[in-house]
């Protein structure tokens, strides 16, 4: 039987691990660092530093690892971004929702730089959660590239347009 929880999944998550919920695989994207406003107080993804938005995701998949079976696996999906050049370089939508960054703060935090990022500069977020999970005591399985034969062409002259995101296979234990 399928069903769909509406909520903060952190706090949906903690109330399937106390009734007793086990589940044999997480398959997720989420949400990228800097990159996008939902408009909803205490949102993943608007973590001052990179290193809080690791740190903000790695208690969210203690609490998946929590639902996950002895031998449950876990897969993560995660593309890549650079450091902005400039503040202010991206516009919000329309209604200021589910657009990009939608103020010079968050502008701010990703540009110039902030952990040691210079302007332009890979950011390295998926392999950044990846080492950090496996700190955390994840089985780091696998790594897959997610080919996308017809990427979102960029508007920069200076790199090539990226065209993969990663797939990273982690498991509670040796044996999944």
């Amino acid at each position: 039987m399928n069903k769909v929880y509406i909520g903060d999944c952190r706090a949906t998550m903690r109330e399937l691990a106390a009734q007793g919920v086990r589940v044999q695989c997480c398959v997720t994207s989420p949400p990228y660092w800097g990159l996008r406003d939902y408009g909803v107080a205490g949102q993943i993804g608007l973590e001052p530093t990179l290193d809080d938005w690791v740190t903000t995701l790695v208690d969210v998949f203690r609490d998946v690892r929590n639902l996950l079976a002895d031998d449950g696996t876990l897969w993560v999906n995660l593309g890549d971004s650079y450091a902005a050049g400039t503040a202010g370089n991206r516009k919000p939508s329309a209604t200021g929702r589910h657009g990009y960054w939608t103020n010079s703060a968050v502008n701010k935090r990703i540009s110039g730089r902030a952990d040691g990022l210079k302007p332009k500069d890979l950011i390295g977020q998926p392999w950044a959660l990846a080492f950090a999970l496996r700190a955390d005591g994840w089985w780091l399985r696998q790594d897959i590239i997610w080919h996308k034969p017809s990427p979102m062409p960029e508007a920069v002259t200076d790199r090539c347009t990226k065209s993969h995101e990663y797939l990273f296979l982690l498991s509670k234990s040796e044996r999944y």
